[in-house]
Parts: structure tokens; sequence; C-alpha cells
């Protein structure tokens, strides 16, 4: 049960020991508590006459080994207690450098068409450009006819705009993408950010034979408030036609998962119980379908007169009542693993590409001059500036000291959103760690113990 071995256990008898700085303790109620350690991402609950005995091996400053004692041993086992003189700060360090050294995947954010079939309150995007243009996927696909050989796996997001409005971009590029990686021995996975509106089954079939298996799609309520954010470009509805496809998706046999997210604004706010009821009619005995909840965010640089923000704190009573109505959230367990709450946008292996080919490392401020960091061109060569690409790629843990002091560094490392570094030059938290012990309740523990 504990993986205990003579070995180990005589060593610790000569070793003082301590509590992680990466610890959290989550009090549940009187009979249970649940731990957690970001730089080994185990999540662990005990109850009963177990969590007095845990509780006080973890509230002391200097532990010391006594024989016998097994719940030393399992704390020690999963990091939850380290060795007296361990340098946490630097393991972090370390522990980023390992991820980083690992990293063999190449991410790609591609726009086959930066307009798009919706108009929706909150949008950030102009949509002036429009589909992809020939030199540009001729340049994708130059550049990783070079660049595969240097990686062990692909993963290509589709993103727009809205992606579907080019349905024959993204299947003209797949395609010849599916050969490139079948040459380098390279495993190709994919996904899509979609609206939905397009996504009739004869597209959703063709999607998944050409690797896209990951969905995101938005419902803002129900119809009468997502109808109202989420409008064509003619201001017509859109949430019959989205939940028909889905229904329809919902009947055919592929593995894929789609992840329903909501915009929630002061107004979805008032109608989020009858939305999780009427998900849960539709879709609660089908595991791949996962919900997903976000405040509205401001990134027009001003809040639109017609919407009204609330914070993340406000979603936790609707995530509680879809658990109880049957949805998992397992999912969030991602975001505290080591380096799971990192934005993508700090990863040097990762970069969107415009349908006019200029390169950039975020999806939510295209029009901001630093963050277009290069252009591709139709020979494959990628134009980098580095020294914009070098403000995405610095900062961060190793930089700023509330960051280094951290009890959820090993998780964020800083990059929770390389964006706000820059233009508000702080280091912002993810929104996890801000309300991390409400997500912890949400997502089912790796072990008990009683």
């Amino acid at each position: 049960m504990f993986n205990r071995n003579k070995n180990q256990i005589h060593v610790l008898e000569k070793i003082k020991l301590k509590p992680s700085r990466f610890n959290i303790i989550l009090k549940k109620n009187n009979e249970e508590i649940k731990l957690y350690n970001s730089y080994t991402g185990e999540i662990i609950k005990f109850s009963n006459g177990t969590k007095e005995k845990v509780l006080n091996i973890l509230h002391r400053r200097e532990i010391k080994f006594e024989k016998g004692d097994k719940w030393i041993d399992l704390l020690y086992n999963k990091g939850f207690i380290v060795r007296y003189d361990t340098d946490e700060y630097k393991k972090a360090t370390a522990q980023k450098f390992k991820l980083l050294s690992e990293n063999r995947t190449l991410h790609l954010i591609l726009l086959p068409n930066e307009d798009c079939n919706f108009r929706c309150i909150y949008c950030y995007e102009d949509f002036l450009k429009k589909e992809m243009k020939t030199h540009v996927k001729k340049g994708i696909l130059n550049f990783l006819e070079k660049e595969l050989v240097s990686y062990k796996n692909l993963n290509i997001s589709w993103f727009g705009g809205e992606p579907l409005e080019s349905f024959n971009v993204i299947q003209e590029l797949s395609e010849e993408i599916k050969v490139l990686c079948n040459k380098n021995k390279v495993d190709y996975f994919a996904d899509i950010t979609t609206n939905g509106y397009n996504l009739d089954e004869e597209k959703f079939k063709k999607l998944i034979e050409l690797n896209v298996s990951n969905f995101q799609i938005t419902l803002d309520g129900n119809s009468q408030t997502h109808d109202r954010q989420r409008i064509k470009k003619d201001g017509g509805p859109t949430f019959n036609k989205i939940i028909e496809n889905l229904v329809n998706l919902k009947n055919t046999s592929y593995e894929y998962s789609i992840l329903l997210r909501s915009n929630i604004s002061k107004d979805v706010s008032e109608v989020m119980y009858d939305y999780i009821d009427l998900m849960r009619d539709l879709f609660k005995d089908d595991p791949r379908f996962l919900m997903h909840f976000i405040p509205v965010l401001n990134l027009k640089g001003e809040q639109s007169s017609n919407i009204h923000l609330c914070n993340t704190k406000d979603l936790f009573p609707y995530y509680e009542y879809a658990q109880e109505q049957g949805f998992n959230f397992n999912f969030y367990k991602g975001f505290m693993e080591p380096g799971g709450s990192e934005c993508y946008a700090s990863n040097p292996n990762s970069y969107v590409i415009g349908s006019d080919g200029m390169v950039y490392k975020c999806t939510v401020a295209f029009n901001n001059p630093l963050n277009h960091v290069g252009d591709i061109k139709e020979n494959g060569e990628m134009e980098l500036y580095e020294e914009r690409l070098s403000l995405w790629l610095s900062g961060g843990a190793n930089e700023d000291p509330n960051c280094t002091k951290c009890y959820f560094r090993p998780a964020c490392q800083g990059n929770a959103c390389p964006l706000e570094r820059i233009e508000a030059e702080k280091t912002p938290c993810p929104p996890i760690k801000q309300n991390l012990k409400r997500y912890l309740n949400l997502v089912e523990e790796d072990s008990i113990y009683g």
C-alpha cells in the first residue's frame, strides 16, 4: 500500500524532514482534509482517524522520522514532506528547465480565416483579414517540412475568426500535415475553437478523420442570453442551430471531447441554473461533453455598454450545481500539474500564424505591435523579431520575487499571462490559483486514505 522499502526507512531514520512549501491543505469538513502539492501535482484525501495524524505531521516545522510511522513514509513518498536541507526554490527552477528540455512538441495555432459569421458583443477581433492566402499555406507546409525532424509531437490548434468559415483550408492543410507527420514519424494531434454554427455532421466526420478530436464551443446561457451576446453578422439568432448540431454529434460513436464554454456576464448568471438543467438533459450521460465557465473578460480595452462583467468567484455556485447534476470537472487537474497553468504564449515552441502570414505569440492581442513577433515566408522560413519575442519568453518566476516564493510556482512559473506582464509590467496570478481551494473541491483526489 505504501511502497515502503528497508533502505528508504533506514535513510529516513537518520535525516530531518519538513513540510513542503508547495503544499495546500483544504479542510473539507470536520471529517476530511484534501492535500495538494504543486511540485508533484498530487492530490490526496484523508478522512476519519488519519486526518489528525497527518495534520499533526504537517504542522511541525521540523519532522523526525519515527520507526513504523507509515504516514511520514507516505507523505515523503508523495512529496508533501521533504528533507530539511532541501532548497525547494532550486528544485522548482530545475523542474522548469527539465520540462523545457524535454518538450519536443511543436504547437501551431493556425487562423484559416480571420473573419467570422458571428458578431459577439464582447469580441476583441476586428475581422479586417479574411481567408488564409496561398503563399501562407505553402509557407506553413514548408516550415513543417524543415522543422518536424526536431520534434516528437505536433499539435495544431485551429482558431479564427471562425475557422469553419474556411473549412476548405483546414482540409487542404490537414491532409498535407498528416503526410508530413507520417514521413517524420511524428504523432499528430489537433483541436479547434469554433462557434459551432457550421459544425454539421458531415464536417464533423471529416474533422475526426483529419485528427481533430478536441472541440471548444461556446454557449452563453440559454437561447435568450446567448442570442443577445453571440449574434450572427446580420443580427440573427444562433443558439438553436448550435444545439441542433451538438445533439447530432452526440448521436455519433466517434471518440472526441467537446468543451462547452460559457462566458458568464451578470445577465447570463441569471439563467445559469436553467442552462445547466438543459445541458444535463441533453449531455449528462455522455462523458465526451464537458462544461467550463469563465467570467466575461474585458478584452476590448473598454467595457461595452451592453454587457456587465462578473468575477471568477461568482461562478462556483454554478460549478457546484452542475456537479450535483452529474457533470465532471476533473480536467481542471491539468491546470494544477507542474507547468499546467503556464500560458501557451510563454512556450518557445508555440506560435500563432495569421491568415496573412504574420506570426504572433498570443491570440487575444492581434493589434498589439509587441505581439507581432515575426512573419512566415513562402519558402518556410520563419523570420522572427528576437527583441519582441524575448518579451514573451523572459520574466516569470526566476525574476519576480513574489513568484519565487509562491506555493503555486511549479504549476505557473510566473507565466500565467505574459501579455498582462508585458502591458501592465506586473506578473499576474492565474485564476485557478486565486480560487485554488474552490477548484480543489471540484476535482477528484488521486488516492484516499481512511
